[in-house]
Formats: structure tokens, sequence, C-alpha cells
């Protein structure tokens, strides 16, 4: 649909929709779409980042480059991709965080906060700020560009080598998400965190329902409130 709205921008001419018709269609084709046979991903946890952080070498900088990627991903409820690029050789400055784009400030309440900037994303050019609470460990010398790619197949590599669960990239955010859920944390507080804007945080918990929920099990009060989050709208 932001392809046809597009082209129609792009050619000066008026797009048409009911928006009833336009959600029940693809409502309709979410329903009938074959089930993927992909298994899910299963979410990091501050154990599997302890784990991780057993199996690096501290004293290498793209290990430690790697780990300190996975910790702000995770706690930022953050997109991989957003903050790495996909290849060394695509890193762009206007595109991708730089040393520049990370501050170090104070809340109102003077906690300490790391804010990250990140200068561009496909829905603004201008970009977006995200943050987390400080983390321990940062290295201050040493540092190496990385790439997407290359945190993507040392997990898989971790992941083959120590049989690991089925841990991807996409895992941080759901991890991060799960991880402040647990924590008490409020939906609309994880929501701001993940920067999920209207109603796509409701989808995104629907789409990961069958990896959170077992999860939060534990705790029942949450698990009612999760469920009735997800659940559709009544007509």
């Amino acid at each position: 649909m932001a392809g046809s709205r597009a082209w129609h921008l792009l050619h000066g001419l008026p797009l048409h929709i009911n928006t009833e018709e336009l959600k029940a269609i693809l409502e309709g084709a979410s329903r009938l779409a074959p089930p993927s046979k992909r298994p899910l991903h299963e979410p990091f946890r501050v154990d599997t980042l302890e784990l991780v952080h057993s199996l690096l070498d501290p004293e290498s900088h793209r290990d430690a480059a790697i780990f300190t990627c996975l910790m702000v991903v995770f706690y930022c409820v953050g997109r991989l991709g957003k903050f790495t690029a996909q290849s060394i050789k695509q890193f762009d400055p206007s595109k991708h965080i730089i040393r520049a784009h990370v501050m170090h400030l104070h809340d109102p309440n003077g906690l300490p906060v790391t804010k990250f900037h990140i200068p561009w994303t496909k829905t603004s050019s201008r970009g977006e700020d995200t943050q987390c609470a400080p983390l321990e460990g940062h290295p201050m010398s040493g540092l190496r560009l990385l790439s997407r790619s290359e945190v993507v197949k040392c997990i898989a590599s971790l992941t083959a080598t120590h049989n690991l669960p089925n841990l991807k990239g996409h895992s941080l955010r759901i991890g991060g998400t799960l991880h402040y859920l647990l924590r008490g944390t409020p939906f609309d507080v994880v929501k701001t965190m993940g920067r999920w804007a209207g109603d796509s945080f409701t989808i995104y918990l629907r789409q990961h329902a069958m990896i959170l929920a077992p999860y939060l099990n534990d705790t029942p009060a949450l698990l009612e409130h999760f469920t009735r989050y997800t659940m559709p709208p009544v007509r």
C-alpha cells in the first residue's frame, strides 16, 4: 500500500481508499496466508547476554564492539538494522550512528541516560532518538566500524557452536520488549521506548504472542493485561 500511495503522489493523482474495505482486505489476506514454516525466534534475555559475553573475547575489538551493540539494541528495544550498516561499504555517516550521535544526559530526576540519535530512518529523514540507562563496560578506545551482517554472523556462529536457542537479530527487539514487560514497565512506556506509532505496537505483540506469552505465564496479572491488550476489538 505504501508503494501504491507513493506512485500516486509521484504522479500527482488522488488515491481514493475506503479505509474499512482496506482493513477488511488486509485482515482477510492475513488470515488466508499460509503459516510460516520458519521456527520461532527465541528472545534474547539477560542470561543469554551474559552467556554470549562469556563466549566472546573481551580483548578483541571485534568481539567488544559486537557485545556492546547487542547490549545497546536490547536495552533500547531497538532494531539491529538501525544501529548498524548492512555492510561496511554501505556505511554513511548521514544515515548511521557515529560517536557524535551518542550523548550522556540526565533526566528531570537527575538519573543518567545514554541517548542515541539515529540520523535517518525510512519514516523520517530527520531521524529519531532512542535511549537507555548507562551500560557498564563500554569500550572507550579501539572502536571500529561494525556491520549488521557481522553481528548476525556472530550470533549464528555462537548459536550453532554452543547449541543455543534459535536466536536472530530481531531476537534482541523481542527480548528487550519482554525484559521491560516482565519488570512491570507499563505497556505504553514500552511502546514509547520501542518507538512504535499508533496501533503498530498492538500488532507487534500479536505477531509475537506465541513467543512472549509463555514467559508471561508466571505473572498472571501481566498475562491477563497482555491478552486484553492484544485481543482484536469487538465489532
